[in-house]
């Protein structure tokens, strides 16, 4: 009896691993516009020559990617825009310059079990609605696939237009 209860045991924790290792991906992504802060400001001003500019006609753009994933996961795979496409798209509203200046990083090992993508930029938004501006991104699509440990492929694709949140609190 005592070796039925122990082979039941040992089935019981089988399952509860299993069940455990089927852990979805934690995608977290995040595409905020807030007005630049004082400090941004200043430099902006300082540094371009454009006709009598107001700190608010300048916004600044964050873009986060994060995702996590268990050893589950396998053949992940993340399609994302690329980040000169955002530049030549706000360049291209109207012909004027807008985007200003910006920064990007990754991190996106295959062998690590997560993956990072962060972008943020200062452009020129005078003349330009919430709508524009969503408008302006929505051809930038980010892809993200993997098979699970069921041999199954999930696919999952976001829009950045609809990613993006308007924050009307200065950026720090």
């Amino acid at each position: 009896m005592k070796k039925f209860s122990f082979i039941f045991d040992i089935l019981i924790c089988v399952i509860l691993l299993t069940a455990c290792n089927d852990k979805k991906p934690e995608i977290e992504i995040g595409a905020t516009v807030s007005p630049v802060s004082e400090e941004e400001y200043k430099k902006i001003s300082a540094t371009k020559d454009l006709s009598e500019p107001k700190q608010e006609d300048f916004k600044f753009f964050e873009f986060n990617f994060n995702m996590e994933h268990t050893d589950s996961v396998k053949e992940r795979n993340i399609e994302m825009y690329k980040f000169e496409n955002l530049q030549q798209a706000l360049n291209e509203i109207d012909g004027s310059s807008r985007f200003l200046y910006g920064s990007w990083h990754t991190q996106d090992n295959v062998s690590e079990n997560f993956a990072t993508y962060h972008q943020d930029f200062v452009f020129y938004t005078k003349g330009l609605s919430d709508d524009n501006i969503k408008k302006t991104f929505s051809n930038e699509k980010i892809t993200v696939s993997w098979t699970n440990y069921k041999n199954e492929k999930i696919k999952k694709e976001y829009n950045l237009s609809e990613l993006i949140e308007f924050n009307f609190k200065k950026n720090l």
